[in-house]
């Protein structure tokens, strides 16, 4: 290890642990300015990025959280944009004794929303031009999905779980951009999907560009009480929904 790595080293593990590392040789005033700065940037960005865990948070809970983030968190990017995906990371083994079972699933929840919101593609719903049995489908390409044990999208301040949900929620979060008048708006989205529409949109997002009849095909594979037919129907009562909420686009592939 080289001199200056050494150096690196210290004031690393100075920040990280002032009260335990060895401070480095430097004026003790422009330290404390320098570990201000660092610290007050990171737990910016993170309590920025997750407002309504911490809303759930005692101020010493909020302070004991974002001390064991900077001290144990071995960062995989440098970049102060993938702080929160970090920190996410870090709820995952994170333990306390006060610390809710639910609070990494809203974090997850909460990371969604703003990775929908700073997607780097327009989310433009694009035209039915053709029958819709012979439309190719996509998701919108925002679209996040995942499996939830509690209903992280209502939990508040005042509204928290007491236990797990009897069966997974599915949330889908995507962006939906709008131009009118030569103004460009976005917003993000939400929906709870239930179990067919789970595998439906599961499937796209895994093999894009499915006409109504093939994807109606495949989750015949996957719920056998339903024959293709059937699930074919229903997909015709569906999709046409799903596309007006600008979750599902006709691809133009």
């Amino acid at each position: 290890m080289s001199h200056f790595q050494r150096i690196q080293q210290q004031w690393s593990q100075w920040l990280r642990q002032p009260d335990s590392a060895e401070q480095p040789n430097v004026e003790t005033r422009r330290l404390k300015v320098y570990q201000r700065l660092v610290r007050n940037n990171i737990e910016s960005f993170i309590t920025r990025g997750f407002p309504v865990l911490f809303s759930t948070l005692t101020t010493a809970q909020e302070r004991d959280m974002l001390q064991a983030f900077v001290a144990t968190h071995e960062s995989k990017s440098p970049l102060f944009s993938a702080i929160g995906a970090e920190f996410v990371e870090f709820l995952a083994t994170f333990e306390a004794p006060w610390l809710p079972e639910w609070s990494y699933q809203l974090a997850v929840y909460e990371r969604m929303e703003v990775d929908v919101y700073h997607f780097d593609s327009p989310c433009i719903l694009p035209p039915l031009e053709t029958e819709l049995e012979q439309v190719v489908w996509q998701v919108n390409p925002s679209l996040q999905w995942h499996a939830f044990d509690y209903p992280v999208h209502i939990i508040q301040a005042d509204i928290i779980p007491s236990e797990p949900l009897d069966q997974p929620c599915y949330l889908a979060v995507y962006r939906v951009d709008e131009i009118a008048d030569d103004n460009f708006t976005s917003a993000v989205k939400f929906l709870q999907l239930n179990a067919v529409t789970m595998l439906l949109v599961d499937y796209l997002v895994q093999r894009p560009h499915l006409t109504l009849l093939a994807i109606a095909e495949h989750l015949a594979g996957q719920l056998p009480q339903f024959s293709p037919e059937q699930l074919h129907q229903g997909l015709l009562a569906t999709v046409p929904e799903l596309y007006q909420r600008a979750m599902l686009f006709p691809s133009r592939n």
